[in-house]
């Protein structure tokens, strides 16, 4: 029992290296995150802490939805990864994860209606759209990639109207 403890601890104190920091990019300030999709053990390590807080934050709805929103911004700086390294062995992966922490985001304010999050979550996922836009211009608009992002600025659109 304490070596599972000790590797909790562990993994847990080497996570907390990948805090993310703050970088000037394209149109919007987006952070720039330390372990990217690339990043092999530590970025496992970094999923496992992510679902961690969520658990551990289930029984405070206001603390799960601050998690939802810096998830939501961790996803969309691993989505900027991915484009702009370019990482498309990940690329796939960073869209759906972004677009499904969207979901999961607007949709957990829904259910526990957490109505004065609404507008500043709205906002958020509106100062995504440029970012996103800019994004899909480092592709044509025929390929796959492409698509894929349009995807994810279309689920943007669509869970921006859901939480009017």
């Amino acid at each position: 029992m304490n070596k599972k403890l000790a590797t909790i601890l562990f993994v847990f104190l080497l996570v907390a290296g990948t805090t993310s920091i703050y970088a000037q990019q394209s149109v919007l300030e987006v952070k720039k995150e330390r372990t990217n999709p690339d990043g092999g053990f530590s970025f496992l390590a970094k999923r496992l802490e992510e679902k961690f807080k969520l658990f551990i934050s289930s029984p405070f709805p206001s603390r799960k939805e601050k998690v939802y929103e810096d998830l939501n911004s961790v996803r969309l700086s691993e989505l900027k990864y991915v484009v702009e390294k370019p990482d498309m062995a990940n690329f796939e992966k960073a869209t759906i994860r972004y677009s499904t922490t969207v979901g999961m985001w607007v949709e957990y304010i829904a259910e526990k209606k957490l109505d004065a999050e609404k507008a500043s979550t709205r906002e958020t996922l509106l100062n995504h759209k440029p970012i996103i836009e800019n994004l899909m211009t480092h592709f044509d608009t025929t390929t796959a990639e492409w698509r894929f992002l349009k995807h994810d600025l279309d689920y943007l659109q669509i869970y921006s109207d859901q939480i009017k």
